[in-house]
């Protein structure tokens, strides 16, 4: 007569599958909400980058010679303040970088985003997610190179701390 002694041997096992299930779907909910974040970043960065060429155009410039210029100091400023008015309250320790170049603003930023998981794992609470983007000027009807940005100069850390403090009086 064969005696089974491995009864039950299952029921051990089932926390642990259940477990590694949990983790998973934790793993993917927190990938998820930095995919999100950097999603935000991306687009609070166009928002600001359209918004800094569109109010940072050099009107004496056009006027006295016809050219398109973007006044940076203008743009930055406008480009803050884009920023701070969107408020999203996911991106955390904001770092922006602006370039001016002519007729066109590129924008680079990181921000850090909160786990909802990974807060109770150290060291996988927080995530550091990088977007950019582009702004042109056009003075006429698009070209084939119309959409392509020719930014050259260096990146510049911007500082809203001015611009926040400027809008709140």
């Amino acid at each position: 007569m064969r005696v089974n002694r491995e009864r039950g041997s299952v029921l051990a096992l089932a926390p642990a599958g259940f477990l590694v299930l949990m983790l998973l779907a934790a793993l993917a909910v927190d990938s998820a909400v930095t995919y999100l974040g950097q999603e935000q970043l991306h687009d609070a960065l166009a928002a600001a980058a359209n918004d800094a060429v569109t109010a940072g155009l050099d009107n004496p410039a056009f006027y006295r010679a016809g050219t398109i210029e973007v006044d940076p100091v203008r743009a930055g400023r406008t480009a803050c303040l884009s920023i701070l008015a969107q408020d999203d309250a996911g991106l955390q320790h904001l770092h922006l970088w602006m370039s001016v170049n002519d007729d066109s603003v590129q924008l680079q930023g990181t921000a850090v985003i909160d786990g909802v998981f990974g807060r109770i794992i150290p060291g996988f609470g927080q995530r550091t997610v990088r977007g950019f983007a582009d702004a042109v000027v056009t003075g006429g009807p698009l070209s084939a190179t119309a959409g392509q940005v020719r930014v050259e100069a260096p990146l510049t850390p911007l500082d809203c701390s001015m611009a926040a403090a400027g809008s709140t009086g």
